[in-house]
């Protein structure tokens, strides 16, 4: 009787579905403004600092390596500290390593910002999955192109906005600790979200790395499409912005490029999730969005004149849609919130390590070559290597 009479008081202090999916989707766009606000004023960081394209790419290359690295401490910590209370841990991370940025006279503080920020993008994406398919078992598809569709959000707005904020603040250190504001928000809005829910927030089991689903051919598909996929994204984010002002874009004009890029995977998370959930042949959308990544790679490459802004809606698009529809497979091929976790931690340490090198080997062959179609025909060369990897990817299958 006490048991059943403590399990009608936990339910009683959950907080509603709603509540908890909104909470979920304020955090959820917080993971990249600290990612796409930094390309587009590379140039007035390069004015202050002096530094070379492979040190610009560096500050890429920490917070995804940091993604990919503490990926494998979320489950213990988990375990440890309670899934709530790491996601206040994470977003107070976030919102220190934007704030850091504001130090203009110690632009060194910028990679102390890259690692805080690394850190807490780990910590949450590691815990979404396990919450959504916990707390939103019911509406798990909803749940998750929701707090995906916010991901992309959060790019969006970060790379379209920030240089309009750095030009009405005259200072290119503001904007970028500009972004600290809605971190501060969703760190707010989650504390209040999660007050009253279970105090016993913890996975039932812990995660050890040996117990990682190491083995299971699926497993190893995801991660090498979402690991290929990444080095793209990411050397993108990096690189867009810079290439077109070097080809003779203003930093207005590049920026709004940008954000289109940006802008169109907010698109692409709700409608390539939504169909990739519901057509019954999945990998042939797999293979027209990697092929169309390749096409407008090749475009940048050797035609960057030409209709940039559709190219980049449809890189942008394409690209963005193929990791939204990988990243649904997490929670898709998990039985449960444990399950998950594995499949989390395995997953996002292969991708975010071995794609972290991306932005920086991307820096480097730009030094070697000077020559920005060299980058993006080698960026399509990994497109067409990402279709062999969503071959296995069929449907009605779990990893554990």
């Amino acid at each position: 009787m006490s048991s059943a009479l403590n399990n009608q008081t936990r339910a009683a202090k959950a907080p509603p579905s709603w509540l908890v999916l909104t909470a979920v989707a304020l955090v959820a766009v917080n993971l990249r403004p600290v990612l796409s606000s930094l390309p587009t004023l590379t140039s007035d960081i390069v004015a202050t600092t002096g530094w070379s394209s492979a040190t610009i790419g560096v500050l890429t290359t920490i917070p995804v390596l940091c993604m990919g690295i503490f990926a494998l401490t979320v489950p213990a910590l988990a375990m440890r500290f309670g899934r709530k209370h790491l996601v206040i841990l994470a977003l107070v991370s976030l919102s220190v390593a934007t704030l850091l940025r504001a130090v203009e006279a110690v632009p060194e503080l910028l990679f102390l910002s890259a690692f805080l920020a690394g850190v807490g993008i780990a910590f949450v994406a590691g815990l979404i999955p396990g919450i959504v398919r916990e707390q939103l078992p019911h509406a798990l598809g909803r749940a998750t192109s929701t707090w995906i569709a916010a991901l992309m959000v959060g790019a969006a707005l970060g790379g379209a906005l920030t240089v309009p904020i750095a030009q009405s603040l005259g200072s290119w250190s503001l904007a970028l600790a500009f972004w600290a504001i809605p971190a501060l928000i969703a760190l707010a809005a989650w504390t209040f979200t999660e007050r009253n829910s279970p105090a016993h927030d913890r996975p039932s089991t812990t995660v050890r790395i040996r117990e990682l689903p190491w083995r299971n051919k699926i497993a190893w598909a995801l991660a090498m499409s979402m690991t290929l996929n990444s080095i793209i994204f990411y050397s993108s984010l990096a690189w867009i912005a810079p290439s077109y002002q070097a080809r003779g874009w203003t930093q207005e004009n590049a920026g709004w490029l940008f954000g289109l890029f940006t802008s169109a995977q907010v698109v692409a998370g709700f409608v390539l999730v939504a169909l990739a959930v519901r057509i019954k042949y999945r990998r042939t959308l797999f293979t027209i969005a990697i092929v169309a990544t390749a096409i407008a790679l090749i475009s940048m490459a050797w035609l960057p004149d030409f209709l940039p802004w559709l190219i980049l809606l449809i890189l942008g698009f394409f690209l963005s849609g193929t990791f939204a529809m990988t990243l649904g497979l997490i929670s898709e091929y998990s039985k449960d919130s444990a399950s998950a976790a594995r499949l989390s931690a395995m997953t996002f340490f292969i991708t975010y390590t071995v794609a972290a090198a991306g932005p920086l080997i991307a820096g480097v062959l730009l030094d070697y070559f000077d020559s920005w179609s060299m980058v993006f025909t080698i960026l399509a060369g990994i497109a067409v290597l990402q279709l062999l990897t969503v071959l296995p990817l069929r449907r009605n299958v779990h990893v554990d």
